[in-house]
C-alpha cells in the first residue's frame, strides 16, 4: 500500500506544467508583485488589496527564485502536491498513534490519497492543499497531544495552526476548535488541556494573530474576512439553500468514489446480517464527532462547497478506511484494487484528458499574452479583468516581463495606453483588439495616442 501511495504521489509529476487552469493564477500573480514591490506582508492583485495571507505566496517567491519566474505555475502546484502528498502523511501518523495497526494507517493514508485531493483540488495551484495541510496537522498534533500528554507537541499543534491561518485566514480556527471541544468532552482528557502548559501556547498564538492583524497588516486582512462571510448571508437564496442542504453532502461523499460507494455497500450488508466485521475502534467515535462538528458550519452556511472543508479530507478518509478495513479480507483486497484503479485513471487523465481538455477548451494563455505583449509594446499597459482567462493571460505576461513591473489597475488619471478587460468600456476606450480565449471575450481597450498604433498579430 505505500508503494501505491508513492506511485499516485508521483502521479502529481504529470500535471506541473499544464497550463492555468480556473483562478489559479491569482496567486502567481500576486506572488510575483510582492516579489517585484518588495513587500512581504500585504497580498495584492493588480496592485489592491486582495486581503489574503500570504504564506503561500512565500513559499512560490522560494520556489520561483529557484526555478525561475517563468516556472511560478509549476512552483506554486508542486507546493499544492507535496502539502498534500504530506497530509496524507500526517493521517498515517496519526491513525498509527491511535490504533498501533501501522498497516491500517498505510490503508488510510490511500483512501485519503485517492479521494478527489488526487484528481484536481490536491494539486491545483490554491490555498486549499497547503490550508488542508497546516489545519489538519494542527488539529492531528492537538489530538495526539492530548493522548500523549506531550507539551512539545501542542506546541507544535498551535504553530501549524497559526500558518494556516497565514495561508487562508480565520477559517483554519473552526476546525481546530471542533477538535478541541471534542477532547474536552471527554473527562479523561480534559485535565491535560485544561493545564497552564497547554492553554499557554493557546495565548500566545492568540496574540501573535491580534499582532499580525492590528499592527502589521492594519486589520485589512480580518476586515476581508469579515466581509466575505457576510456577503454570502446578504446574498441569501433559499431556493439555492435548500439545494444546498442535500448537495453538499452528495458532493462531499463523490469526492471519495469509490471509497463511499464501497462502504455504503458495506453498511447495507452489515445492516442486513449479510457480512461479518470486526470491533469498532474507540477513536471512530472521536473522528466521527469532530469530523461532524468541523463541517457544520459550512454545511449549514450559504454559498459554500465541499473545497472549503479540505481540511476534513484526512479524517472522512479515516472513517472511510475504517469501515473498509472492518470487512473480511476479501473484501479489502477488492477494494485496495478499486483504488489502485483510481491512480491509473489519474495517469491517464493527466496525461491525455486533461491536455486535450485544456487544448481544445480553455485555448492557448501563453500565445495570447505574447501576441498582447507585441502588440502593446511601447505603451503602458493596464488590467481589470479579473476573470479566470483574464487572470491567466495576466500571469504570463507578468512572468515574460518579470522583474519588470507587473500589470496594474489603471491609474485615476492616465492618457494614452492598453487596458486588458472582459467586457466593452467606452469610459475607458475603443476596442483595439479582441481574442476569443477558451470561448470566453478578452478585450484590449486602448487610449490615446496608443490608438493610432496599428500593428499585425
Amino acid at each position: 500500500m505505500w508503494i501505491a501511495y508513492a506511485v499516485a504521489a508521483l502521479s502529481f509529476v504529470t500535471t506541473l506544467t499544464l497550463p492555468y487552469i480556473g483562478e489559479e493564477a491569482i496567486y502567481t500573480i500576486a506572488a510575483m508583485e510582492m516579489k517585484v514591490r518588495g513587500e512581504y506582508f500585504v497580498n495584492t492583485l493588480y496592485g489592491t488589496n486582495h486581503g489574503q495571507p500570504p504564506l503561500l505566496n512565500w513559499l512560490i517567491i522560494s520556489l520561483a527564485d529557484g526555478f525561475g519566474w517563468q516556472h511560478a505555475l509549476v512552483a506554486s502546484r508542486l507546493i499544492a502536491a507535496c502539502a498534500t502528498t504530506a497530509t496524507g502523511l500526517v493521517l498515517a501518523w496519526l491513525v498509527t498513534t491511535l490504533t498501533q495497526d501501522a498497516r491500517f494507517a498505510a490503508f488510510a493514508a490511500l483512501v485519503y490519497l485517492t479521494s478527489d485531493a488526487l484528481l484536481y483540488h490536491g494539486w491545483l495551484a490554491y490555498t486549499y492543499p497547503l490550508f488542508a495541510f497546516f489545519a489538519f496537522g494542527a488539529m492531528a498534533c492537538l489530538w495526539i497531544a492530548t493522548v500523549k500528554k506531550s507539551i512539545t507537541l501542542t506546541w507544535v499543534a498551535v504553530t501549524l495552526l497559526s500558518c494556516a491561518a497565514l495561508t487562508k485566514g480565520a477559517s483554519a480556527y473552526p476546525f481546530y476548535a471542533a477538535v478541541a471541544l471534542v477532547l474536552l468532552w471527554q473527562r479523561d482528557l480534559r485535565a491535560f488541556l485544561l493545564r497552564p502548559g497547554v492553554i499557554g501556547p493557546h495565548l500566545v498564538a492568540a496574540g501573535l494573530y491580534v499582532l499580525w492583524h492590528r499592527h502589521l497588516i492594519g486589520s485589512a486582512q480580518q476586515s476581508m474576512d469579515v466581509t466575505a462571510v457576510m456577503e454570502k448571508l446578504r446574498a441569501f437564496d433559499l431556493r439555492h439553500y435548500l439545494n444546498q442542504l442535500w448537495s453538499f453532502p452528495v458532493e462531499l461523499a463523490l469526492r471519495f468514489v469509490p471509497a463511499s460507494l464501497l462502504v455504503a455497500y458495506c453498511a447495507l450488508r452489515e445492516r442486513a446480517g449479510g457480512a461479518e466485521a470486526q470491533p469498532w475502534a474507540p477513536s471512530f467515535a472521536t473522528a466521527a464527532w469532530m469530523a461532524l462538528l468541523g463541517v457544520l458550519p459550512y454545511w449549514l452556511w450559504p454559498d459554500t462547497g465541499s473545497r472549503y472543508v479540505l481540511p476534513l479530507y484526512a479524517l472522512a478518509a479515516f472513517l472511510l478506511a475504517h469501515v473498509l478495513w472492518r470487512q473480511n479480507l476479501l473484501r479489502v483486497r477488492f477494494v485496495v484494487n478499486c483504488l489502485l484503479a483510481v491512480i491509473a485513471v489519474k495517469y491517464v487523465a493527466a496525461l491525455w484528458i486533461f491536455p486535450a481538455y485544456l487544448r481544445e477548451h480553455r485555448g492557448d494563455y501563453a500565445a495570447v499574452a505574447a501576441d498582447i505583449e507585441a502588440l502593446t509594446k511601447g505603451f503602458a499597459l493596464y488590467a481589470t479583468d479579473v476573470s479566470a482567462t483574464g487572470l491567466s493571460v495576466v500571469a504570463n505576461i507578468d512572468a515574460r516581463r518579470f522583474p519588470q513591473q507587473p500589470l496594474q489597475w489603471p491609474p485615476r488619471e492616465w492618457s494614452a495606453g492598453f487596458v486588458l478587460a472582459n467586457a466593452e468600456n467606452p469610459e475607458v476606450g475603443p476596442i483595439f483588439r479582441k481574442y476569443a480565449v477558451g470561448g470566453k471575450p478578452l478585450y484590449v481597450l486602448c487610449r490615446g495616442e496608443a490608438c493610432a498604433v496599428r500593428r499585425t498579430p
